[in-house]
């Protein structure tokens, strides 16, 4: 299933801080492997 990359990329994220970061800034640099948990509970 093909997914939208430009889309992926400006989605925002927000750490454990509470700062949040844009996914496509993430990956400006270098390559990253991004992994999504699932929580139950």
């Amino acid at each position: 299933m093909p997914f939208d990359v430009e889309a992926l990329a400006a989605e925002t994220l927000v750490d454990p801080d509470g700062n949040p970061h844009r996914l496509g800034d993430v990956w400006a640099d270098q390559t990253q492997v991004i992994l999504f948990l699932r929580h139950f509970g």
